[in-house]
C-alpha cells in the first residue's frame, strides 16, 4: 500500500512539472506574437487633423534626373602647367624668383653658364667659314670635271667636304637656335658663355627647384611654372556608375571650402579605361569661366551629376516616414463622422529633388483615395 501511494505521488508530480512547461511555452508563444504585430490601420480625429495642421494630396508626375554623386579636384590641364629645364646643362646664376610670382611668356628666368656655349659659337663660326671656301672649291671642281680637265675623284673630294660641313653647320644652327642665340648676329666679338631661360608661357611660378650657383644638367628640373587661364574639374566615378556617364552632361559643384554655393560644369573627356582602384576619372569644363577666378588648384570639391530625365511619381517628403527600416506613407481609408481611418502602406523611395521623393508602391493603391502628405510623422 506505502509503495502504491508514493507510485500515484510521483505521478501527480510529474504532471504538475509537464502542465508548467506547457504554461512557460504559451507564455513566451504569446510574446512573440506581440512583439511582431503591426498596427495597419490608424484612426485619426478631426481634432488632430486641425490641430496638427495636417493636409491631403496625391501623387504627382515629374520629370526627375537621377544623380551620382562624386569627389573631385579643382585642376589644371595638361598644357596649363610647365616644367622648365635646361636644354643643357649649366651653373644657375640671375635666378631671383619666388614662388606665387606672376610671370609673362618670354621673360628671362634666369640664365645658365657653361664653357660648352662657347665651344658651339665657335664651331658654328669656323663651320661658316669654311663651307663658304668648301663650297667656292665645289664648284671649281664641278666646272673641272665637267670639262674633262680634272679627276673625277677630285670632284666627288669637294663634294663631300662641303656637304659634310654643310650639315654640320645646319646642326649647329639648330642647337644654337635651342640655346636662344641668334646665328644670324653671332661674330666673333660677340661670343658669350652665359644664355637666358625663357617663360613658355603666362602665368605663376608654382616650385622652384634650382638655386643660384648650383649646376643643373638637361634631365633636372629648374622651375615648374603654372598657367590659371583656365581651371577645370577632375571628378572620380566607381565603377559601378562608369556605363551612365556621358559626355555633355551637367555636374553641379559645391566646395564646402568657399562661399559659393553651386557651379555648374559640364563633362568633356571620359577615361577610356578603369584605373587599378576600379575608378573612372572624369573631366569637366567650368561653364561661367568668372568662377575660376576664386578656385585654387588642389581645391576638393564635392559634385552631383545628373543623368537623363524621366517621368516619376512623387510625393513631398513629408508624406513619407521611415519605420523600423522601412518607408510607409498613410492613405486614407474611410471617412466617418470624428474623423479618418488610415492604412499604413509599405512604399519603396528613389530619388528626391526640391523637397519632393520619387514614391514606388509595394501593392497597388487606389489612385483616388487621398494620402496624408502633411503630418504623418506625428501618428507613426
Amino acid at each position: 500500500m506505502k509503495n502504491f501511494i508514493q507510485y500515484i505521488a510521483s505521478i501527480l508530480a510529474f504532471s504538475v512539472l509537464i502542465s508548467c512547461g506547457n504554461s512557460s511555452s504559451e507564455m513566451e508563444g504569446i510574446e512573440v506574437e506581440e512583439a511582431v504585430t503591426s498596427v495597419e490601420q490608424i484612426e485619426l480625429s478631426d481634432a488632430q487633423f486641425a490641430t496638427l495642421n495636417m493636409a491631403w494630396g496625391e501623387f504627382e508626375e515629374r520629370n526627375f534626373s537621377e544623380h551620382i554623386s562624386l569627389l573631385g579636384m579643382v585642376r589644371v590641364p595638361t598644357e596649363g602647367r610647365q616644367e622648365v629645364s635646361a636644354i643643357y646643362g649649366g651653373y644657375v646664376s640671375d635666378l631671383k624668383l619666388i614662388e606665387g610670382q606672376e610671370i609673362r611668356r618670354g621673360q628671362v628666368l634666369f640664365y645658365l653658364e657653361n664653357p660648352e656655349f662657347v665651344r658651339l659659337q665657335q664651331e658654328y663660326l669656323e663651320s661658316k667659314g669654311q663651307v663658304e671656301y668648301l663650297e667656292a672649291e665645289y664648284e671649281r671642281q664641278k666646272t673641272l670635271y665637267s670639262e674633262q680637265i680634272s679627276a673625277q675623284k677630285n670632284f666627288l673630294k669637294a663634294e663631300a667636304e662641303y656637304k659634310t660641313t654643310q650639315a654640320k653647320l645646319a646642326g649647329l644652327t639648330k642647337q644654337l637656335s635651342m640655346l636662344s642665340i641668334k646665328v644670324e648676329e653671332l661674330s666673333p666679338e660677340n661670343i658669350r658663355s652665359k644664355i637666358p631661360v625663357f617663360s613658355p608661357i603666362n602665368g605663376f611660378v608654382e616650385t622652384i627647384d634650382a638655386v643660384p650657383g648650383a649646376f643643373i644638367n638637361e634631365t633636372s628640373r629648374a622651375l615648374t611654372l603654372l598657367n590659371r587661364d583656365h581651371l577645370h574639374i577632375e571628378l572620380i566615378a566607381y565603377e559601378k556608375d562608369a556605363s551612365k556617364i556621358r559626355k555633355g552632361q551637367k555636374v553641379r559643384v559645391s566646395i564646402p571650402d568657399l562661399d559659393i554655393q553651386e557651379i555648374i560644369a559640364e563633362v568633356y573627356v571620359i577615361s577610356q579605361s578603369i584605373n587599378e582602384d576600379r575608378q573612372v576619372l572624369i573631366h569637366a569644363h567650368i561653364l561661367d569661366e568668372a568662377f575660376e577666378k576664386s578656385l585654387v588648384p588642389g581645391m576638393y570639391v564635392e559634385a552631383e551629376l545628373d543623368l537623363e530625365d524621366r517621368l516619376v511619381n512623387v510625393l513631398p517628403e513629408t508624406a513619407v516616414v521611415e519605420v523600423e527600416d522601412e518607408y510607409v506613407i498613410l492613405v486614407q481609408n474611410s471617412k466617418s463622422e470624428t474623423g479618418f481611418v488610415l492604412d499604413a502602406v509599405k512604399v519603396k523611395v528613389g530619388i528626391s529633388k526640391d523637397g519632393y521623393v520619387e514614391v514606388i508602391p509595394i501593392t497597388d493603391l487606389d489612385p483616388t483615395k487621398p494620402i496624408l502628405t502633411k503630418g504623418a510623422f506625428s501618428l507613426l
